[in-house]
């Protein structure tokens, strides 16, 4: 619609000039004409209506009856030719004297003999608005002369533009519209491309928080309308729903059922001590009673550990925030491990940092944290072989400083599709990590989200160096 009233508006303008210029030459031959009646001068008269037979066919000329003396047209063999004649000396034809039967004047030969084509019908009508008020020019006016006989003559102008001019100028703004078109297309298109754009992103992005378990519900995505893609964003706001209140449920039951279990194994405890005192001949089954109440204990406690990060939504108070050096804590980690895997005879290669690693943490967490990768690399390296860790301050793509804690191993790897669960609870890889190295699963993923408690992530992969092993990157903000 904008590029037919640009185009139009255009047509008005070039035909407004158009019929200006066709104008300013009528006015031009008008006086010609009248200095040629005013000479009585024939030859001249014939000569003009001859040599440009268009232009003059717009220049009537009459007497004082109203009987038009040029242009005169006569039939010959049954076509139309624009032949002038002058009336003198003989009697009108009677076509002459009848306007009704006087064949109308021939204004374009050319354009008449040409053949008609279906596809003029489809031609849009030129803008005759532009140039409906030509009559009411001061110079169009009739124009009255009196010839040296006393013979009274009146000279109109008729200007008008021939269709085919009219065709032609509008083949000649086809490309402008063709550009509009294409322009404001692509402006149409672009704004619809963004703004769907815009919504699919807000899905997606609702659906890659649900991907990395964060099951908070975006209100955004009920306010994107009722179509389609609204309706999915409304299912994906109430499945976001659905599961975080599953989650929720879940956590707490696990929570509840660790800590129902305590007052059992508590007095389990206290009934096998009871026992030694009347059954001292039951001791070794009663240690063996008191280990597996040990490991019981173990296990309940790292379930109450990582259901309390969990529970937090992996959030830490401002309260629980300490300064904490990160290279002291993996200083004595390594010590602590070299010592009980002295038998492995496994070399530690670790250089601490000629500055202090701080970052803002809760201690106990990240120790633990940190001590469950370095023994993990260690139980699961050969005996003889090497585990290297490294320590380096990093820029995030944000700007932000952070410290990478990168351990590698010198293990059997892990499978590549099994590398996305390796941070899940109570999941154990049996085809890499073998039953003997003992272990609840509970390890790496308290790891996990005491890493995003502290605001970094954490992510594991094969070695890319050509030799077997495991590599644990942690991304920890900098103080």
């Amino acid at each position: 619609m904008l590029s037919v009233a640009a185009e139009r508006k255009l047509n008005q303008r070039a035909l407004a000039a158009k019929m200006e210029e066709q104008i300013d030459k009528l006015v031009i031959k008008r006086e010609v004409l009248t200095q040629a009646l005013l000479a009585q001068n024939d030859e001249e008269l014939r000569r003009l209506y001859r040599d440009d037979r268009r232009l003059m066919s717009q220049i009537r000329v009459f007497d004082d009856q109203g009987e038009m003396l040029f242009p005169r047209y006569r039939f010959r063999e049954g076509r139309q030719e624009g032949r002038l004649e002058r009336l003198e000396g003989r009697p009108p034809r009677s076509d002459e004297r009848s306007p009704e039967l006087r064949p109308p004047p021939i204004e374009d030969h050319a354009f008449m003999e040409k053949p008609f084509q279906l596809s003029d019908i489809w031609q849009p009508l030129p803008p005759y608005n532009a140039i409906s008020n030509m009559d009411r020019r001061p110079e169009l006016a009739d124009k009255t002369i009196t010839l040296p006989n006393g013979q009274i003559r009146i000279i109109q102008l008729r200007p008008h533009l021939l269709f085919k001019d009219v065709l032609e100028l509008q083949r000649g703004n086809m490309p402008i519209r063709l550009v509009m078109v294409v322009f404001f297309g692509g402006l149409v298109c672009f704004w619809l491309s963004q703004t769907m754009t815009r919504r699919i992103r807000r899905v997606q992005n609702s659906v890659h928080r649900l991907l990395v378990g964060d099951y908070a519900t975006n209100p955004s995505l009920e306010k994107l309308g009722d179509d389609e893609l609204g309706q999915l964003a409304k299912d994906v706001a109430q499945l976001s729903t659905r599961l975080s209140e599953s989650e929720r449920a879940r956590k707490q039951m696990l929570s509840d059922i660790s800590h129902e279990l305590r007052s059992p194994l508590a007095r389990l405890e206290v009934a096998t001590e009871l026992t030694r005192d009347f059954a001292p001949n039951a001791g070794r089954y009663l240690d063996r009673i008191d280990k597996e109440s040990a490991r019981m204990n173990e296990l309940i406690e790292q379930i109450i550990r990582i259901q309390s990060l969990q529970m937090q939504q992996y959030s830490l108070d401002d309260s629980e925030r300490e300064p904490v050096d990160l290279a002291q804590i993996i200083s004595d980690i390594g010590q602590d491990v070299c010592f009980e895997f002295q038998h492995k005879q496994i070399a530690w290669q670790w250089q601490p940092p000629p500055f202090e690693c701080i970052v803002m943490g809760n201690f106990d967490q990240l120790r633990s944290a940190l001590e469950n990768i370095i023994r993990n690399a260690f139980m699961h390296t050969p005996q003889a072989l090497t585990i290297a860790v490294d320590l380096t301050k990093v820029t995030h793509d944000k700007g932000r400083l952070q410290w990478q804690m990168t351990v590698t191993d010198s293990g059997s790897g892990i499978d590549e599709a099994d590398l996305a669960r390796i941070f899940q609870p109570f999941v154990r890889l049996d085809s890499a990590r073998h039953r003997q190295t003992g272990g609840y699963g509970l390890g790496l993923a308290i790891t996990h989200a005491v890493v995003v408690a502290h605001g970094g992530h954490v992510r594991v992969y094969n070695r890319q160096d050509g030799q077997s092993g495991l590599v644990v990157e942690v991304m920890l903000p900098a103080s």
